[in-house]
């Protein structure tokens, strides 16, 4: 017998890449660059001097492939004011380090392994106005950048998350991942939250703002917010919510977040059906421990997580993520439940080993 959980479930999406086109290089520290905003994007600003500047950063760990593909597709931005920042979570990789320097991007390391610690480490060294993250497998549309920088004309805005779509399904897994994510981060209509939208706290906590492959924070939201807990998302035990909690913690602060169909990222899928039931069984844990992490530190919503909880484990569709229909079947009872039963653990071993001896 196989089941499959409730849509109460995060995944995270990623896709196939192109290989990419051979161009002249952009200077990336260069905030002069020529090229056009689109009108229907960035409509006052095209062509102006005060538009907002923006760092996109690049969390990578020994993948410089990909990370040359995502950077050949951020050289065509239709954007005037940007620099990238590639945020090597290692001690230093050669072959790394090369990629970002022939793409003329900055390049700093993290040391300590996670996702969410290379994330702040990137915020810690932009003096942009806007910091936008794409994971290193993402391929970003022309007009992904101005889609996001054009949210944060609400000076109460602090997050924006972006659409997210497979580059290709082909695959048999590739087409089951589809459907197991459903609508989620591929929404129509952009969505503003804040603390008096209805369901703001699910929203926001469970994946309907949007992916950590295509986000964007203003900076000067780090000046009031200690950034992306640094004990969730890839690197760590905990293995997901990283994108999930920042949203949510800034839309507990009192600001606003929104997502945006407007600015497109395209990321793979698993492309075998093993990788893909690795994957999903990873995400179970990861929701899991994410849940876990809310209930023990997060306590002035521990009713509204454990009522999200309880809700997840009978079924109920939130219409909010855009997709009710049916998810298909992708791995066994048994295997689901140790899955889920592991996400506890897993949280207290993030604990553990961040304790200081």
């Amino acid at each position: 017998m196989v089941f499959v959980a409730g849509a109460g479930t995060c995944t995270y999406l990623m896709f196939l890449v192109a290989a990419p086109r051979r161009r002249a290089l952009p200077n990336f520290g260069n905030f002069q660059q020529e090229s056009v905003i689109p009108a229907d994007t960035v409509s006052s600003a095209a062509g102006s001097s005060d538009i907002p500047s923006c760092s996109v950063v690049i969390p990578t760990h020994r993948r410089p492939d990909d990370l040359e593909r995502c950077l050949s597709a951020i050289a065509e931005q239709d954007y005037r004011r940007f620099d990238v920042i590639v945020v090597d979570n290692s001690a230093g990789d050669s072959e790394t380090r090369e990629v970002a320097k022939r793409w003329k991007a900055r390049y700093v390391t993290e040391t300590k392994r996670g996702l969410c610690r290379a994330r702040n480490r990137g915020a810690l060294v932009s003096s942009a106005d806007i910091i936008a993250y794409l994971d290193d497998d993402s391929i970003p549309e022309p007009n992904w950048l101005a889609g996001l920088a054009n949210e944060f004309r609400d000076p109460d805005v602090m997050g924006v998350g972006g659409k997210t779509v497979p580059l290709r399904i082909v695959t048999d897994s590739e087409r089951l991942f589809a459907q197991v994510r459903g609508g989620a981060y591929n929404r129509p209509a952009p969505l503003v939250v804040d603390r008096n939208t209805p369901y703001w706290f699910e929203i926001c906590g469970f994946g309907g703002i949007g992916a950590g492959c295509n986000m964007a924070v203003r900076r000067a939201a780090f000046e009031v917010w200690p950034g992306f807990h640094e004990r969730t998302d890839r690197g760590t035990p905990v293995y997901g919510g990283g994108e999930q909690h920042a949203f949510f913690s800034l839309v507990d602060r009192g600001f606003k977040v929104c997502y945006t169909p407007h600015a497109v990222v395209r990321h793979p899928f698993p492309p075998t059906m093993d990788m893909l039931k690795r994957r999903y069984l990873h995400d179970l844990t990861a929701s899991t421990a994410y849940f876990t992490m809310l209930l023990v530190e997060e306590t002035g919503h521990r009713r509204s997580t454990m009522r999200y909880l309880w809700e997840a484990i009978r079924g109920k569709e939130r219409t909010w993520r855009g997709d009710v229909t049916p998810r298909p079947k992708v791995v066994s009872r048994l295997s689901t439940t140790f899955a889920l039963l592991l996400g506890p653990v897993r949280y207290i071993q993030g604990v553990l080993l961040n304790t200081p001896n």
